[in-house]
């Protein structure tokens, strides 16, 4: 046993070309079989060779409590690392891909059923195996029918919505997407989703069953990786606290999280901390950026806003501006980071883009910016005319002067709102593009223009600003800093920007909200026993009406609303309730600049 684990490490070490550490090889699983093992310890090499290892430890550390699935999400990351870099590992060291090949042979061959003494078919894997089993078989290429396997098709559509992914290389790209994984299958009590593989068949009657299930769930499963092994992966003075963010509903398909799920060893967090809004608000400063409001201007937006079905919610309003320290550095790294890979999407089709901006602006500017020319009205008096002096002699007119009209541009502000709740992961540079277009168009024409974003934490509003109305045009590219995370108070944050809008001398003001059109917060999700916070729950159609009733209220007021839907197809219906035929969905970039330019003119009419 204790030679089979040198092989191990060895070869890791050998593909890492980093004999400076001790792998964890309990990371990926063990398969009984030496060419097996050896494959999979060529990959896990590879993985030590490319990936900030630091990084995805401390992702694991924060999110390997929160899951029953504690097998099932390491074996998810196992897969995904195979799906991701295999190819890549083959190109540097070529011999992996025999190996490799041996490898999904002898897994399909085994599959996942086998044969009692009697000849009979019976299940003969849990939920784990299942799961790896529908990976290889579709890097195989071969069709999997979850109803005759006889596993749930939860497993199936993890499989296809990773595999939509394999083309992270990056160690923040695969961070970034094992997290949206996890948030959206494996968070806690998700685990009856997946266990569906393992139906119980083995117990007596039902109420056996119900009981043996319950226990189970209960039950925290037992790992090969042990919790005690996460401990050193927590940096120095790490605040657990700080960690426990929870993101949004929409993930967890609105899954009723009974509790957070920590290590046995660790003490929770005392009860008269937790219940501290002062603490949540260190833990919202730490992860957005430090406030640059003063405490009694919060206070009277709170009082004035804070109502109704938002009683209890606060207001974070921040530019993302940090005092770096121990407890912030891997939030601030991580915006950093996103900023990174939005430009890059957005230099990717910077050709698209700019057309479109260059566009938008002389849409923009045969409305708002008019020539030099002046308009000459006759009148009683002014300028005298000598060529009219003969029809006041003639007709005793008097309007034998000229007085020159100069005529006024109409003054406009515009508003863009960014819904940057966690839904929106999967199209960051997006969002943060199609925001940008619009931006660089109306500054280019002076044209007061103000860019905020906002998302929820427990029961914080956080309101980030990447431009104000006078800030210099540079500034635009601060919205590339645009990150989804936590979920999404809609209503509310149409209200706050309503109120901001009030203190502008504009003649027109215009607000362009970027959504999915599914507001959806759950206060309390996943705190129970850890954060006791103010604020009710705004899910479902009472969170679609009350933004719906504020889009409505912001136009009463004379404001104009549009809705850029960013969101998928089947979500639309949700998008009209709230903004009625005031919204826009822009499928091909070539018509973003023109459907824009037609809404801003439309209201200039």
């Amino acid at each position: 046993m204790k030679d089979n684990r040198i092989r191990k490490e060895n070869t890791v070490w050998t593909v890492s070309e980093d004999y400076s550490f001790k792998p964890l090889l309990d990371l990926f699983d063990t398969y009984g079989d030496s060419d097996m093992d050896y494959y999979k310890m060529l990959v896990l090499g590879y993985v030590y060779k490319v990936m900030d290892m630091e990084a995805f430890m401390e992702f694991l550390y924060v999110h390997y409590g929160k899951t029953q699935l504690k097998d099932e999400f390491l074996k998810l990351c196992e897969v995904y690392f195979d799906d991701c870099l295999a190819g890549d590992l083959i190109k540097v060291r070529p011999g992996a891909a025999g190996y490799r090949k041996d490898f999904l042979d002898k897994i399909l061959a085994k599959g996942l059923v086998k044969e009692d003494q009697d000849g009979q078919s019976s299940r003969a894997y849990n939920t784990s195996q299942a799961l790896g089993y529908v990976y290889y078989a579709r890097l195989a290429g071969i069709f999997v029918d979850p109803e005759r396997l006889g596993i749930s098709p939860a497993i199936v559509d993890l499989v296809d919505y990773m595999q939509a992914r394999n083309n992270a290389r990056t160690s923040q790209e695969i961070i970034k997407n094992l997290n949206a994984a996890f948030l959206k299958y494996f968070f806690v009590n998700t685990r009856l989703d997946l266990s569906q593989a393992n139906r119980l068949d083995d117990m007596g009657d039902k109420e056996d069953k119900s009981s043996a299930s319950k226990k189970e769930v209960e039950t925290p499963k037992q790992s090969r990786l042990k919790l005690a092994m996460k401990k050193k992966f927590l940096k120095p003075g790490q605040d657990i606290g700080a960690d426990m963010t929870i993101e949004s509903a929409e993930f967890t398909k609105g899954i009723d999280i009974d509790e957070l799920v920590l290590d046995r060893n660790e003490s929770p967090l005392s009860p008269s901390m937790t219940r501290s809004n002062d603490t949540v608000r260190k833990i919202v400063t730490n992860r957005f950026g430090k406030s640059i409001l003063p405490g009694h201007t919060i206070n009277s937006l709170e009082a004035d806003l804070c109502r109704g079905i938002h009683k209890g919610i606060k207001l974070h309003f921040t530019r993302g501006d940090f005092d770096i320290d121990r407890d912030n550095i891997y939030y601030a790294k991580s915006i950093k980071a996103q900023a990174e890979s939005n430009m890059e999407y957005y230099r990717d089709n910077e050709l698209v883009f700019r057309r479109s901006i260059n566009e938008l602006r002389e849409i923009l500017k045969k409305k708002l910016v008019f020539d030099d020319e002046e308009d000459i009205e006759f009148a009683s008096s002014g300028s005298l005319v000598v060529s009219r002096i003969w029809k006041n002699k003639a007709f005793n007119e008097d309007k034998i002067f000229a007085r020159v009209d100069k005529r006024e541009m109409t003054s406009i502000s515009v508003d863009i709102l960014l819904d940057a709740s966690s839904s929106q992961m999967e199209r960051e540079g997006q969002v943060a593009a199609q925001a940008y277009i619009i931006t660089e168009a109306l500054t280019s024409l002076n044209i007061p223009t103000r860019v905020l974003a906002f998302s929820n934490l427990f029961n914080f509003l956080v309101v980030n600003e990447f431009r104000d109305y006078k800030d210099p045009r540079s500034k635009n590219s601060k919205i590339f800093d645009y990150k989804a995370s936590g979920s999404n108070r809609d209503g509310l944050a149409l209200s706050l920007v309503a109120k901001l809008m009030d203190a502008g001398d504009y003649d027109k003001k215009i607000i362009i909200v970027l959504s999915d059109g599914k507001p959806n917060d759950k206060i309390n999700l996943g705190t129970k026993g850890f954060f006791e916070v103010d604020g009710q729950d705004y899910i479902d159609d009472l969170a679609i009406k009350d933004t719906a009733q504020e889009v409505f209220n912001m136009k009463l007021r004379g404001k104009h609303v549009l809705g850029i839907f960013t969101g998928q197809e089947e979500d639309l219906e949700l998008e009209k309730k709230i903004f009625g035929r005031d919204f826009a969905y822009v499928k091909n970039y070539d018509r973003f600049s023109k459907i824009i330019g037609f809404y801003i003119d439309d209201i200039l009419e």
